[in-house]
């Protein structure tokens, strides 16, 4: 799942739970308990993908890795024993059929080391009562045709995951799609009672916040404009520095400086939950200074329109 989807899916589940604690309340809303217990079969679909998201697909190639170690173990050792024994009967023709040594399967490509394996075990099967002193048995047979099929069945498992997990991903979309449908139309259900129960519709409303957690925890987004035309403003500076220093000597390390960009833009990573105060300054402009919270996990927006001097 994407960082804005793992967001969505939390706010799903903060809105179904207080949704339940009010139950009181919202039984009586106009289709909004068939919405929400359609939010909750969809909340449910993306816990089950997620999960299956998260599954260990390299877990799935070491485990063929290993069943192939195994296979070639048994294929090389029978192979050995069936040469050994074709040299002292003078068999030159099974010699030659079987005359493998273990290099050569691990060189292998899958599909080539499933063969010659079966090779090898239909050469020894088809001899398997002269075998018998050559440490060739029913035993050993079967335990060479199993990780013989084995290893064949496994084969494809990797790739299939990779279907499995782009599969997961389209359904995902979809879900998201129908989750935020059923979630606009709880929306509309809790404006009914807007003015007659307002604890409960701000509730609501914090519970339905979307709180976005981009990569490198993404603070602050700024947008410098225009205060008379609403053009960007490029090359403004951004001096961003704790409040609580205002009121002593503010220490350099303490302030972050940002350029805006051709676009009038710029964001900040990982800012402390706390107060600042951002000045902006540029040529041809007033200063202006504006006082921001940032809070753990959130994005602050903070949009400035300049005054020209």
């Amino acid at each position: 799942m994407t960082n804005d989807q793992v967001c969505r899916s939390n706010m799903y589940g903060t809105t179904i739970a207080f949704s339940d604690a009010n139950e009181s309340i919202t039984d009586g809303l106009v289709n909004f308990s068939v919405n929400l217990a359609e939010l909750r079969s969809i909340q449910a679909q993306i816990h089950l993908i997620s999960e299956e998201q998260k599954l260990d697909r390299k877990g799935i190639t070491e485990g063929k890795n290993k069943l192939r170690a195994g296979l070639i173990v048994l294929a090389a050792d029978a192979a050995r024993k069936v040469a050994t024994y074709a040299r002292f009967s003078n068999n030159s023709t099974l010699l030659g059929e079987v005359s493998i040594k273990e290099s050569d399967f691990k060189r292998y490509a899958d599909s080539e080391l499933i063969d010659y394996s079966q090779i090898i075990y239909n050469r020894a099967q088809s001899n398997v009562v002269l075998l018998r002193d050559y440490a060739i048995t029913d035993e050993t047979q079967t335990a060479l045709l199993n990780a013989i099929n084995e290893f064949k069945a496994f084969m494809p498992n990797p790739r299939l995951g990779k279907i499995t997990k782009a599969q997961a991903t389209k359904q995902l979309v979809e879900l998201y799609k129908k989750g935020d449908i059923a979630l606009a139309n709880m929306d509309a259900s809790v404006e009914i009672i807007r003015l007659t129960q307002p604890n409960f519709y701000a509730g609501y409303h914090a519970a339905r916040k979307l709180i976005l957690i981009r990569a490198g925890k993404l603070s602050l987004k700024m947008q410098v404009t225009d205060a008379e035309t609403g053009e960007p403003v490029k090359g403004a500076i951004a001096s961003i520095a704790p409040e609580s220093d205002s009121k002593s000597v503010v220490e350099k390390k303490n302030v972050i400086e940002k350029k805006m960009a051709d676009k009038g833009g710029a964001n900040i990573k990982s800012l402390a939950p706390g107060t600042y105060l951002v000045t902006f300054r540029k040529a041809g402009y007033a200063d202006q200074t504006v006082s921001i919270s940032v809070s753990d996990g959130e994005m602050t927006i903070l949009n400035v329109k300049l005054v020209k001097s």
